[in-house]
């Protein structure tokens, strides 16, 4: 190129400008940092981009954490990370902040759940081994259903809150929690099929809230007349029907359980809704007795002692249990002055089956029920086991029986005449009877008694008696001396009617000798009529002396009895 310029300059000609490139003394070593600079430039655009938003959740500790190293997960899948733990402004709590996944922004609502998983053990089993080798990580449950949310309180315990997809959340409603707790199984037929959520107390802390978990396919057999029953630990009842034990399998026993049924009568009935509101009952027991269908309210009066008869003890009709006892109270009334027993029951008219006729919907129960009155139906108490004491309502036909009705007639609720027991009936039969027998003469039924078990004494004993034997045995001696003199007498041609004659006083001397069986039983019938007739005055005395042993008898010989 330099020969051409002078050759051109010489020539006379303009020479061309000489161009140098820009990266033509670049040396190739600073390729290797433009590269990298630009891959780390695409490496950050493309953090920045995947990064989620950022949130605070406060816990009561920090225990297990690390900042940068715990992660934040749902179904085992990271979807975030622990990138701060700091304390809250009073030092109460601590807050964490966490870095989530741009993918999991939709789901940060205010229904969604954090808390931190750690190996525990508890009655209801051990939970979180995993973490042992892993460590401790925060679980987050998400939910849509809310309001956007960016910051939250995790909880301490374990919670598991499902979406829907694989189940049917349920509420329970309770007197008392019991031993129920978070993580209580749901049992069917002694199956595990759910488990308790968590437990909370009402608005009005009145009753307790257990919202519960059933996982499908069983949460379809959950219909709206479906009963409750808490089955934990071990049952013991004392009830009219004597003592029972009720216990479940050996998991519910230590750990708790509740169990649930559906009535075959509503096994085809409408599913019911995600959180229905259902009763949790105490037993079984009472979940099976649960009152449904047509119900009727009655009130029975009683004016003598209830001891034994309890809020839900059973009515029955011919040993066939037709209804409950709601509630029993004590009234006093001030016209009468005396006292009486309001006992409300709610009879089942559908617990009895109709034959013969058809059963309507539009059946008027109350026209029945006073029909059955006018031909007898009454109610009375009766115990229901004699170890236990227990009463309850029997419904019986007495149409002979007058109906009585201790009430006014004023209650909103119609009344059943009633019966008293009847150990009252028996009690009130002998104070009748004492009544009657103490208006007996019995002193001057005694005095004529005695007077003549004394003239009998005096017959038997009378002197006249007494010489009328001694003159029969003289007689008798006289007799055998003259058989004996006629016997060495007379002559031979009289031997034979001497012998005869003979035989005839041997006759009278077997009847008359004191050997003689005759003698023997007249002594001994004046004997007995001589015991007699101090029996007859030992009696006269002692029923002097205890005129009620006509009817209770003589005490001493019944304990020796």
């Amino acid at each position: 190129m330099t020969d051409d310029t002078s050759r051109n300059a010489e020539q006379g000609q303009p020479g061309r400008p000489e161009v140098k490139k820009a990266f033509q003394n670049l040396p190739v070593i600073w390729i290797v940092p433009i590269v990298a600079l630009i891959i780390g430039g695409w490496l950050l655009w493309r953090e920045a981009s995947a990064k989620g938003p950022e949130i605070t959740v406060t816990f009561e500790t920090a225990e297990g954490l690390t900042a940068g190293k715990t992660a934040v997960r749902y179904r085992d899948v990271d979807v975030g990370q622990v990138t701060e733990i700091n304390l809250s402004k009073d030092f109460d709590h601590v807050v964490l902040t966490l870095r989530m996944t741009s993918d999991f922004e939709p789901y940060l609502t205010e229904n969604t759940k954090f808390w931190v998983v750690r190996p525990r053990v508890s009655a209801q089993g051990i939970s979180g081994l995993q973490t042992i080798v892993s460590g401790a990580y925060i679980e987050v449950v998400p939910d849509k259903s809310g309001e956007e949310a960016r910051e939250f309180t995790g909880s301490e315990e374990p919670e598991y809150v499902p979406d829907g997809t694989d189940g049917t959340r349920f509420i329970l409603m309770a007197e008392e929690l019991g031993s129920v707790a978070s993580g209580t199984p749901v049992l069917l037929r002694g199956v595990e099929v759910g488990e308790v959520l968590d437990t909370n107390l009402d608005s009005a802390a009145e009753r307790v809230s257990i919202p519960i978990y059933i996982r499908k396919p069983f949460d379809a057999l959950v219909k709206r007349d479906t009963r409750f029953w808490n089955s934990s630990g071990i049952s013991l009842d004392l009830n009219a029907e004597g003592f029972s034990v009720r216990a479940q399998s050996v998991r519910s026993v230590l750990a708790g359980g509740i169990n649930f049924y559906t009535p075959e009568a509503s096994l085809n009935s409408e599913t019911a809704k995600s959180d229905t509101v259902f009763r949790l009952n105490d037993n079984r027991k009472q979940a099976e007795i649960l009152t449904h269908g047509i119900t009727q309210k009655y009130m029975l009066y009683f004016d003598s002692s209830v001891r034994g008869l309890t809020p839900g003890a059973p009515v029955e009709f011919n040993g066939i249990r037709v209804g409950t006892v709601n509630s029993v109270n004590l009234e006093y009334v001030v016209p009468n002055q005396s006292f009486r027993v309001p006992v409300e029951v709610t009879l089942e008219p559908e617990r009895v089956q109709m034959v013969g006729g058809r059963n309507s919907e539009n059946t008027d129960y109350s026209q029945i029920m006073d029909l059955l009155v006018e031909r007898g139906l009454r109610a009375r108490l009766k115990t229901g086991s004699f170890i236990t004491g227990q009463l309850f309502v029997d419904l019986g036909m007495y149409p002979v029986t007058p109906a009585r009705y201790l009430g006014d007639g004023q209650g909103r609720i119609p009344e059943l005449p009633t019966l008293p027991q009847k150990i009252d009936e028996i009690s009130n039969s002998l104070s009748s009877l004492l009544e009657k027998v103490e208006t007996f003469p019995i002193e001057e039924i005694g005095i004529r008694l005695l007077g003549t078990v004394e003239g009998m004494e005096n017959i038997v004993t009378s002197p006249a008696i007494i010489e009328g034997m001694d003159s029969l045995k003289q007689a008798a001696a006289g007799v055998n001396q003259l058989v004996t003199n006629l016997d060495t007498s007379v002559l031979p041609a009289t031997q034979k009617a001497l012998e005869a004659a003979q035989v005839a006083l041997g006759g009278v001397r077997d009847v008359t000798s004191p050997s003689s069986p005759v003698r023997y039983n007249f002594e001994e019938t004046m004997k007995e009529l001589s015991a007699a007739a101090r029996s007859l005055r030992d009696l006269a005395e002692f029923l002097e002396q205890n005129p009620n042993a006509l009817i209770l008898g003589k005490p001493g010989r019944r304990e020796q009895e």
